[in-house]
């Protein structure tokens, strides 16, 4: 205590001389947001704070979400992680990347001495379990927001047709287990198909249960205590619940779909909420999930970025958004935000009354987040326990581990300073010169190549005659409600990416024809560009975006595990006979895992691949899109393909729950990924690009058959917005950019670029090699091209794809009549597309919520079993 004493007039006398210095000449405090934050701290919002605080300036800055990863897992990556952070400005957003690891590392400062100290903060104002959440050995280390609460959700209906109790908070781990047991779908082998418990956030769950900490109080600081009797117990039940089936930590499909979950509460605005229920954890509480402003314990400017924190936590634009179900205060418990957010941002996404007396309730009873602490080091106890070391041993494992950790941690805050980043100073621009305001949508943030990025843009603005800045803006976690993306996206930028095409759904009066810049370029040859990329964007003849590149859905091979199996490498594509043999003898080094597995969005590779065999259930070639769903080619294709899927050459997932189709994207490390796999490159190279780039693996075609040579590809797009003050300078940029395939991870939509040498040199002689190859199977007479889940016609794929989908679930699932269900599908498929062309409405993205509807009713028109198939409330 004495030294807390020191501390604090040491503090204020800092405080006052940075008080004073910003009076006499002004100071600028950095913020740093999550990108999806940055359309909520708007100018506006700030502009009130330095009003409230004269000669004090906020600079924002945008970084990625889950910054620091997990110090259980690696502590020096994430020691480096968060101390990068905790430069990158004064204010910082804080969630549950924060751990006693990063404070014993000093990183971050403690706000208790400012807390402790401010007459004008009301502490009675936020949720105890809120509050509390970012505090520990005696520090307070962020200032709330809002927060989620984790809970038990569960499904009625499925609990109703089990005949078994819905969940309550007497419940223990037995009871759970009995539920999971009862609950689990199996097929008619017995085969498990979907356990009846997901466990998402197993911390909770254990900490509900024991009614203790992983952690000891009476210590300063805190130790871990992770050697509980009680503990061994729960997890070696746990191995066996796993062991069984009933029980699983990750799932790949609808959460709405599974009966019991154990994770945050659900509040997807738009989708069905009818079906599930929330309950208390077993062990009788819930657990917050905090998200705050912390302080950089690198701010020259303690009082000031303190102040800014607090400020935020009174701002209902900031606490009611979209990534919390309540307010930290709550005095802010439906308080409407005061200002706008920007374009398309959803504030409050709103519950049942039901959901809202149950989060009441569970408020009530519900433990800080910060009582998780030291819970992520359970899981590699988990896997001891799991590979037959005995818990308490696993256990004292875990808890060294911590130890070890926070002895790092301490010692790295020894040799390591915190400099916050100093703002850039503004750029003035030359007589004449123009800046430009450049949007980004990316499906990675942030930015992958973002280094890459600048250097570009530095090049390209000392060449420019007349460009003097370009303003990169990545709207990462916006929401456009109506419209397309590209016309809300027009609103705010002169010129932006989108890494798909939507000129399909585009109101082109908000975006400039490109067709006089194309053809007064002498650089743009028409000819010159691949497949009929260029047709795909233009609407009434004209152009409205320019194709950057193509981002094709490809297989992704290791030729080490081929090599293993003795099998034929695809170098130059494969058969479907050379395929089927492939899959035959790698079927013999991989035991019970099937050598190919999907990793992207739909099954869209399962549309592939029966072209491939010769059957074109969908045949988008057509407008309407054709349906052959009976057709003898196509029903004989369909079952060799799912006849793979039952030999266990391919791994099926279920395609249809809940009314949608199944998503299954694999996270984890790139051993972990089968010898065949899907890609799908979204617009920089998702986590399959990654892994590649780090492991082995090489691209290849889907299979071709003697028929037909299937396709999907993205097209990723350039836009000017009609209302830009320099469109001829955009144009130029965007055909910069367009030259620079490296920067997409894509191939260029332009043929010729395949044989420039920097081209060649960027993205690697294979890459541009297969590229090549892809570019001659788009000109292939045989070929027949997919959309894909980004393209235009997404909704019509998904409608038409769910009816097929459930029979060829029926088919690989319950050993279901594939003829008989295929033609079900077909009648159903015909009557909805029949009853969608009489519509009035029919584009959702253009022509909102009534649209819709009005595809609901018809899809239940066609199939009553279909009711709800889009949800809403």
């Amino acid at each position: 205590m004495r030294k807390m004493r020191l501390l604090l007039p040491l503090l204020l006398t800092l405080v006052l001389f940075t008080s004073v210095q910003a009076q006499e000449s002004g100071i600028t405090i950095t913020l740093d947001v999550p990108q999806f934050m940055e359309d909520i701290v708007t100018d506006e919002l700030l502009a009130r704070f330095e009003a409230e605080n004269p000669g004090v300036n906020v600079h924002v800055e945008a970084s990625g979400f889950g910054v620091g990863g997990s110090p259980a897992v690696d502590i020096e990556d994430y020691l480096e992680n968060m101390t990068e952070y905790a430069s990158s400005g004064d204010v910082l957003f804080a969630d549950s990347s924060f751990a006693p690891e990063a404070t014993r590392a000093g990183l971050f400062l403690d706000l208790a001495p400012l807390t402790s100290s401010d007459p004008s903060l009301n502490v009675n104002d936020f949720y105890p379990a809120a509050w509390n959440s970012f505090q520990w050995d005696s520090g307070v280390w962020a200032l709330p927001i809002s927060f989620n609460i984790t809970t038990l959700t569960y499904n009625p209906e499925a609990f109703d047709e089990a005949g078994i109790p819905y969940p309550n908070e007497a419940w223990t781990l037995d009871d759970l287990a009995n539920a999971a047991r009862a609950l689990t779908e199996t097929d008619a082998n017995g085969n498990i198909t979907k356990p009846g418990l997901i466990v998402m956030e197993g911390a909770a769950l254990a900490r509900s249960l024991l009614g203790i900490g992983l952690y000891d109080a009476s210590t300063f600081p805190e130790t871990p205590n992770l050697t509980h009797p009680a503990l061994e117990t729960l997890l070696t039940n746990w191995i066996e619940l796993e062991e069984e089936g009933i029980v699983a930590r990750q799932y790949s499909g609808n959460l709405l779909d599974v009966p019991m979950r154990i994770g945050g509460i659900l509040r997807f605005g738009g989708l069905e909420m009818d079906t599930i229920a929330d309950a208390l954890l077993p062990g009788g509480t819930a657990v917050i999930e905090a998200q705050g402003f912390a302080v950089s314990s690198g701010t020259q400017y303690p009082e000031q970025a303190y102040a800014l924190a607090k400020f935020l936590t009174t701002r209902p634009e900031v606490t009611n958004s979209f990534f919390g179900i309540r307010p930290a205060r709550q005095s802010l418990v439906g308080v409407q935000p005061e200002l706008q957010a920007g374009p398309g941002v959803f504030i409050g996404l709103g519950s049942s009354p039901e959901q809202d007396a149950f989060i009441d309730s569970a408020i009530a009873v519900a433990l800080p987040m910060s009582e998780l602490r030291y819970g992520e080091y359970l899981n590699a106890a988990l896997t001891s326990i799991s590979e037959g070391v005995d818990a308490a041993m696993a256990l004292q494992d875990a808890e060294n581990s911590v130890i070890a950790n926070l002895q790092t941690a301490a010692s790295y805050s020894e040799t390591t300073t915190v400099v916050v980043a100093t703002p850039p100073p503004p750029v003035v621009l030359g007589e004449g010169e123009v800046s430009l305001n450049f949007g980004i949508i990316s499906f990675i943030q942030p930015l992958p190549n973002e280094v890459l990025w600048n250097q570009l843009v530095e090049e390209f603005v000392a060449s420019d005659p007349q460009v003097g800045e370009i303003v990169l803006d990545l709207p990462g976690g916006r929401f456009v409600s109506g419209g397309s993306a590209a016309d809300s996206m027009a609103e705010q930028y002169d010129c932006f990416y989108l890494p798909y095409n939507n000129v399909p759904e585009l109101d082109t009066s908000t975006v400039l024809n490109l067709d006089p810049y194309l053809d007064a370029d002498p650089t743009f040859d028409r000819n010159d560009v691949v497949g009929n990329v260029l047709s795909q964007v233009q609407q009434n003849a004209m152009t409205w975006a320019l194709p950057i590149t193509i981002q094709p859905q490809v297989l992704s091979y290791s030729p080490d595990r081929f090599a293993e199996a003795g099998a034929v490498l695809p170098e130059d594509g494969w058969t479907t006979d050379e395929f089927v043999s492939a899959l035959q003898a790698l079927k013999t080094i991989t035991e019970d895992d099937p050598p190919f597995q999907s990793q992207g969005p739909g099954g869209n590779y399962l549309l592939m691949l029966i072209a491939a065999f010769g059957g074109l259930p969908l045949d988008y070639r057509t407008d309407p899109v054709t349906i052959n769903f009976t057709d003898p080619a196509t029903v004989e294709a369909i079952r060799q393909v799912l006849d793979l899927a039952k030999e266990g050459l391919i791994d099926y997932q279920e395609q249809v729950q809940g009314g949608a189709i199944a998503i299954t994207i694999q996270v984890g490390p790139g051993d972990d990924l089968p010898p065949i796999t899907t890609q799908s490159f979204l617009g920089f190279g998702d986590l399959q690009i990654r892994r590649i780039g780090e492991n082995p693996y090489q691209m290849t075609s889907y299979p071709t058959g003697t028929r037909y040579t299937p396709l999907v590809y993205d097209i990723t797009t350039g836009y000017i917005s009609a209302t830009s003050e320099n469109p001829d300078a955009c144009y130029r940029w965007l055909s910069t950019l367009a030259r620079h395939p490296e920067l997409f991870n894509g191939m260029p939509a332009r043929r010729s670029l395949l044989s420039d040498p920097a081209v060649v040199a960027a993205l690697g002689q294979d890459t541009v090699d297969f590229y090549s190859q892809f570019d001659a199977l788009l000109q292939s007479p045989n070929a027949v091209t997919f959309p894909s889940p980004f393209a235009g016609a997404r909704l019509t794929s998904f409608i038409l794809q769910s009816w097929l989908n459930r029979a060829f679930d029926n088919y690989v699932l319950r050993d279901g009549d594939l003829e008989a269900d295929l033609a079900d599908a077909q009648i159903y498929a015909t009557a909805y597309q029949e009853c969608v062309a009489n519509l009035p409405l029919s584009d959702p993205a253009t022509d909102g919520p009534g649209a819709l509807q009005q595809i609901q009713e018809c899809v239940t028109a066609a199939d009553p079993s279909m009711s709800g198939f889009f949800g809403g409330r």
